[in-house]
């Protein structure tokens, strides 16, 4: 229930930035917004992408791992080829997620107390708590904590009844963009040819910002129809079902208002907007404001409504350049977002049932539990995603850093040889160690590199998988901790270091393994 609701949230936002209240073309625009929330099941396909513009000649003095990863991130597409859902809060989505030119297909199925993600090239599936998922995703749950454990039906319908008041209200009084038209086209909609009313709007953020004051002045001239709006939330309210109001924390008094109490509600909104109006022009004038509404933001969306109103089809794209990032240092020339959506079978029956979970799935405390090794093993080697973890993300990898004089330090002699912290680099490296003092060994696994390793303490020799190999210096004891050899160390474990100068004029040691 609460992703379709999202998604009708959003489309319905997207029209009253973009489209405004006055007809056009003979399209009722406030009911073609007020239609989306009766919207109780559908089939559909969409996209959502972010394209980030970079300037090249900035990211051109960046390191090379840092060119890598922006690079990466510069194109992110969420792409859903099918989405089913219905009034019950199931859903089956099928799609994948692109970053620049790696793609992973995925699906994902939700009733309303469980979610199965499977992933193209992953071994086991993953399951999830739909309410945890979802948490947050009701309006107003944040404020009424309640309201998330009541059934999805009745918070969707009590959540949908108060918004059309508001949005029915809000979008009678916005003003239309400057660019506005409609004309009746045929495009397909799921490769059927179907007869929709186009309705295309455009928007900077300067024209945007322009439209703020119609908008509170069309309200201060609609006192009654304030007070109209807050006696339908007050029946609204008085209306809901008593659990529902329990769950929320609506007592009597709150639902028993008198005329009076009414007529002041309605003179305190009016005054919170003539407010809001009086410190327009002072607002206007500033900097800040200047540099949120401006033409560096543009908006622009296609919205197709078949007869019954329901947007079929719509295409959106607001576009940010540079200028909107004020004066943080980053390299962008411009952001731009695409929403693209289509739909059909409204409000018919989706055929969708509680989800199965598959015997093999693994659960969010588990997937968290697990190394980065362990996890990429439960992948296969010439998916996507073990491609994005493994070699773009490098999630296998491992850093960390050791200092002369914090934590457990390193050491070093007067020939400027460098010796570690055994217990503590093996800690670092996630490989926990035994100490047998009655033969003074320390004994220690790294599944990395598949060795087993025995040092004795005094010792400049090693027993690395059974097999004898000779130290350059044997392992020491200092202060009850054990040292070993750096170049020793991190050598049969295939880790380099680099030993760099601290801000307070200790000795850092940068260890790193490349695995």
């Amino acid at each position: 229930m609460k992703s379709r609701g999202l998604g009708m949230a959003l489309v319905a936002l997207l029209i009253i930035v973009l489209v405004g209240c006055q007809a056009v073309g003979g399209v009722n625009l406030n009911e073609m917004l007020t239609k989306q929330l009766d919207v109780r099941s559908s089939a559909g396909s969409g996209s959502l992408e972010v394209q980030l513009n970079w300037d090249e000649e900035a990211i051109a003095a960046e390191d090379e791992e840092t060119q890598r990863l922006i690079k990466l991130f510069s194109r992110i597409k969420l792409q859903l080829d099918q989405v089913r859902s219905d009034e019950k809060g199931n859903m089956n989505a099928s799609g994948s997620l692109s970053l620049n030119d790696r793609t992973i297909p995925f699906a994902l199925q939700i009733d309303p107390t469980t979610a199965v993600l499977t992933v193209e090239g992953a071994k086991r599936p993953l399951v999830l708590d739909a309410a945890e998922l979802q948490a947050g995703a009701i309006p107003g749950e944040d404020l009424f904590p309640g309201i998330g454990d009541m059934t999805s039906q009745v918070a969707e319908q009590a959540v949908r009844d108060a918004v059309k008041q508001v949005a029915s209200f809000v979008v009678g009084h916005l003003p239309n963009p400057p660019k506005i038209q409609a004309e009746a086209v045929q495009v397909p909609i799921n490769g059927t040819p179907t007869d929709l009313m186009k309705v295309h709007a455009e928007l900077n953020g300067k024209e945007l910002g322009e439209l703020i004051p119609v908008f509170l002045d069309s309200v201060l001239s609609d006192g009654q129809g304030v007070k109209s709006l807050i006696e339908k939330l007050a029946a609204w309210v008085s209306d809901l079902p008593q659990d529902l109001k329990d769950a929320i924390g609506i007592v009597p008094e709150d639902t028993d208002w008198t005329p009076e109490e009414l007529t002041d509600a309605a003179q305190t909104v009016m005054d919170g907007v003539k407010e809001l109006r009086d410190e327009y022009e002072e607002a206007s004038s500033e900097e800040d404001w200047q540099q949120a509404f401006n033409e560096a933001l543009t908006f622009k969306g296609d919205f197709y409504a078949d007869k019954s109103l329901h947007v079929r089809k719509s295409d959106v794209e607001i576009a940010l350049d540079a200028s909107l990032f004020g004066e943080e240092d980053i390299p962008l020339k411009s952001l731009v977002i695409r929403t693209s959506q289509e739909a059909w079978n409204i409000n018919e029956d989706q055929g969708l049932g509680e989800v199965k979970v598959p015997a093999n799935a693994m659960d969010v405390e588990e997937l968290a539990a697990m190394k980065p090794r362990k996890l990429l093993g439960q992948l296969s080697a010439n998916s996507a995603v073990y491609g994005l973890l493994k070699n773009d993300l490098q999630i296998d990898d491992q850093s960390f850093t050791l200092s002369s004089e914090w934590g457990v330090p390193f050491a070093s002699d007067d020939d400027g040889n460098l010796y570690l912290p055994v217990k503590e680099t093996m800690r670092e490296f996630g490989n926990p160690i035994a100490f047998d003092a009655a033969r003074k060994q320390i004994r220690f696994y790294d599944e990395p590199t598949i060795q087993e390793f025995v040092l004795t303490l005094g010792s400049d020799q090693a027993l690395v998988n059974g097999e004898t190999v000779q130290l350059q210096s044997p392992v020491a004891r200092l202060g009850g901790v054990s040292y070993m050899s750096a170049d020793d160390l991190l050598g049969m474990l295939h880790a380099t270091y680099t030993l760099t100068d601290g801000y307070d004029g200790e000795q850092l040691l940068e260890v790193k393994r490349d695995l």
